[in-house]
């Protein structure tokens, strides 16, 4: 293992964790960088790795946190309010966690000395008019596409990385994924809570669109390759491929035999529909991911061109239906499911796989 150190900054999320496994697997030695180090047993159980606590908004405690670590990866984020809240309006959160807690990140990479620091973006950054074809070198996601507080302060938060690292000449790479899943995902993301919504028999409406999809893990190796070979200041969109939500559940139904929802709302339908679960939420307190900030990005239909990261950085893309079984699976092993016997023939396969971490190994390439 090298003797190297790597911080990864929001080391106990669902990216996060997932990166200290591919580090750990390229022979790196990992540092978690979170709020609260006690975390990690939970998302990382039997896993040795040093934690240390540091905070976005509190360069004192990032700087001490970081100390000795040669490489940075800052994955941490404020976006789960944004689009789980009744009330989103959380723009000067957004901003100050997603651009001024990743200028702290910089700031204190900088004063320790490290070598590069790799950040998470998102492919949200690059929305395009009518869904066409998007790049790195595409125009960033223009307001009157959407205009939420993630993908503004996303948007924010690209432009200052640049000029922070132009000025300090640090060495920066970004990284910008889809909307991600796969194991560990305990938060749960919307894609998450949709999969166990469906496996505990509560998936009945769901509307229609699609959504720029990719494995966890194949974001979490884009994070490893970019700090090993990444071009100083270059991005990397990472999305597998644009999946339709109906294509989603015909999936899992594959995978399951469950039967999937029934009725697919249409944009028409949905952002009433969305309204009206929001004062829902907004009388019982509770949070819910269907919001019309997190419909919205389903009725766009943005593909990209993602041969960069390909190229570049090696990057082969995990077949979605291996990682959508992977995901069940791991809801099913921890505990998410009612009924968990249901999947075993699933698990079985799964565990089968000779060490391959996919379900349907035949269509991996």
């Amino acid at each position: 293992m090298s003797s190297e150190k790597v911080a990864v900054i929001g080391g106990t999320g669902f990216l996060g964790s997932n990166l200290v496994m591919a580090l750990l697997e390229a022979g790196h030695t990992p540092v978690v960088v979170a709020r609260r180090p006690d975390r990690i047993a939970r998302v990382l159980p039997g896993i040795d790795v040093e934690g240390r606590r540091g905070d976005l908004t509190d360069l004192p405690s990032l700087l001490s946190a970081l100390e000795g670590c040669d490489v940075i990866h800052s994955v941490a984020a404020l976006w789960k309010q944004i689009y789980y809240s009744p009330n989103p309006d959380l723009l000067e959160a957004a901003i100050r966690t997603n651009v001024g807690g990743t200028l702290t990140a910089l700031r204190a990479a900088h004063e320790v000395g490290a070598r590069r620091v790799v950040v998470t973006s998102s492919a949200g950054t690059r929305y395009q008019a009518g869904g066409a074809l998007a790049n790195e070198d595409s125009p960033p996601t223009d307001p009157n596409i959407i205009d939420d507080a993630y993908i503004r302060s996303k948007v924010l938060e690209e432009a200052a990385v640049a000029a922070f690292a132009r000025e300090a000449g640090l060495d920066v790479v970004s990284i910008l994924p889809g909307g991600m899943i796969g194991p560990r995902d305990a938060g749960p993301t919307p894609l998450g809570h949709a999969v166990v919504q469906y496996l505990n028999g509560r998936a009945f409406l769901m509307i229609k669109g699609t959504m720029p999809i990719v494995d966890v893990r194949d974001v979490a190796r884009a994070h490893v390759a970019a700090m090993e070979r990444g071009t100083p200041g270059r991005s990397y969109l990472v999305v597998s491929m644009t999946l339709p939500v109906r294509e989603f559940y015909n999936i899992l139904t594959r995978l399951t035999r469950l039967p999937g929802p029934r009725v697919f709302l249409p944009p028409s339908m949905t952002m009433p529909m969305a309204y009206l679960v929001e004062v829902f939420a907004q009388v019982t307190h509770i949070d819910t991911p269907f919001t019309r900030n997190s419909a919205r990005h389903a009725f766009l239909g943005q593909k990209y061109d993602c041969s960069r990261v390909q190229q570049e950085l090696g990057i082969k893309f995990t077949p979605i239906e291996s990682s959508i079984c992977d995901t069940v699976v791991w809801y099913v092993e921890n505990g998410w499911v009612s009924h968990p016997e249901r999947f075993a023939p699933l698990a079985n396969r799964a565990h089968g796989a000779k060490g391959i971490s996919a379900c349907t190994t035949s269509d991996r390439r």
